[in-house]
């Protein structure tokens, strides 16, 4: 009985032990997690968790990642291989995340900050809000009218695209609040463009229908996405640069159907 109590305890020593040993692996892969969701590169995000792994002295460290997934492994000082697996379920436009979580990471190589100081910086790095709700649909209004005007439209088409890219966005974020699907919602985008691009028009506002819905839409446009995929490409990494495109390629298509779709009921 005592020789199972003791065996019992050293068990549990062990798991203990063990769990003390996942902690930076774990932290290494939500920072990389971090980075996908934030629109970040595969690439990128490989490189993080490795530099994470080796800065707090973990030399054997791999990563592999794609737009919607990652895995990281590690060689413990005990030469036992572990490896953690994260799923990317939402992503986003947010290159100041990206900045700050860039910079997390080279500060711990260089200062040598421990694991616990780290899983502190993120929880206060997802804690940020840097812009309120209100600005970024304003900045998202003047971006419409910027673009309008870069595609040749005149200052009325401008006007017009201001209060369509207000009006884009606001939508945009009442459909997230709801959890709608990116495809949805870019299909509802791409409708209410077209919709208020008529209505602008209709009511006098405007004069060109095609620059002000240009202009509009392509607060929706996947630039970044493409860009991503092209550099994914180019780093090697075929599997996410195929992937990061087919997405670039069903969101142009959602949009375009959301588009027609109103062009069509509307004649």
């Amino acid at each position: 009985m005592l020789d199972l109590i003791r065996q019992g305890r050293v068990h549990q020593k062990s798991m203990e032990k063990t769990v003390d040993e996942l902690d930076p692996l774990i932290i290494a892969a939500e920072t990389g997690r971090r980075i996908l969701e934030a629109g970040g590169e595969t690439y990128r995000a490989e490189d993080v968790i490795v530099r994470l792994c080796r800065a707090w002295g973990f030399t054997d460290a791999e990563a592999f990642a794609t737009p919607t997934g990652l895995m990281a492994s590690i060689v413990d000082h005990d030469n036992r291989s572990r490896a953690v697996v994260r799923r990317i379920t939402r992503r986003v436009v947010d290159l100041h995340r990206i900045s700050r979580l860039d910079t997390l990471v080279r500060t711990a190589e260089q200062q040598q900050i421990s694991v616990q100081d780290v899983q502190k910086k993120l929880i206060e790095i997802d804690g940020e809000h840097p812009y309120s709700t209100a600005i970024t649909i304003f900045a998202a209004a003047l971006s419409s009218l910027f673009f309008t005007l870069l595609f040749q439209g005149s200052i009325r088409d401008a006007i017009g695209a201001f209060f369509v890219g207000l009006g884009i966005k606001t939508f945009a974020y009442i459909l997230q609040g709801w959890h709608f699907p990116d495809f949805i919602t870019t299909i509802i985008g791409g409708a209410i463009a077209a919709l208020l691009s008529i209505l602008t028009l209709q009511i006098g506002l405007t004069e060109h229908l095609d620059k002000t819905i240009i202009g509009s839409i392509m607060l929706l446009v996947p630039g970044l996405a493409t860009v991503n995929a092209i550099r994914d490409t180019i780093a090697g990494d075929l599997v996410a640069g195929i992937a990061r495109l087919t997405d670039a390629v069903i969101t142009a298509a959602a949009l375009a159907i959301g588009a027609g779709a109103v062009f069509s009921l509307l004649r």
